[in-house]
């Protein structure tokens, strides 16, 4: 396997990366979250979380990152390696409590198959 050095490896930043998700890969979509992910042959999951300006203003938008980040780190360890993952907030996430989130978002990573 490949040695990851730092958490910057396991983030989605480059285009060319996000486009080969948006267009080759696959898709769920839940109350809160679409996921969209590939698989990377990488040997580690590389992440992303976006969230667009129908989200709200720029507090809406950073607190819409942050509870989909925290859900996801709180159950990263059973997530398969070698996948590149972006998770898009849905307008509806706004006024979403901490627990919805993570519900809808272990939700919809379970129908992609993509816990270990």
């Amino acid at each position: 396997m490949f040695q990851v050095r730092d958490n910057s490896e396991l983030t989605l930043r480059k285009q060319k990366d996000f486009n080969r998700v948006y267009k080759k890969g696959k898709s769920r979509g839940s109350k809160y979250v679409v996921v969209l992910y590939r698989k990377n042959n990488l040997g580690y999951t590389r992440t992303a979380f976006v969230s667009s300006k129908k989200v709200g203003n720029s507090v809406e938008r950073n607190r819409s990152r942050r509870l989909m980040k925290e859900s996801y780190y709180s159950f990263k360890g059973k997530v398969k390696e070698s996948y590149d993952i972006v998770f898009v907030a849905r307008n509806s996430i706004n006024g979403a409590s901490m627990n919805e989130v993570q519900h809808s978002l272990y939700g919809t990573l379970k129908s992609c198959g993509l816990f270990k």
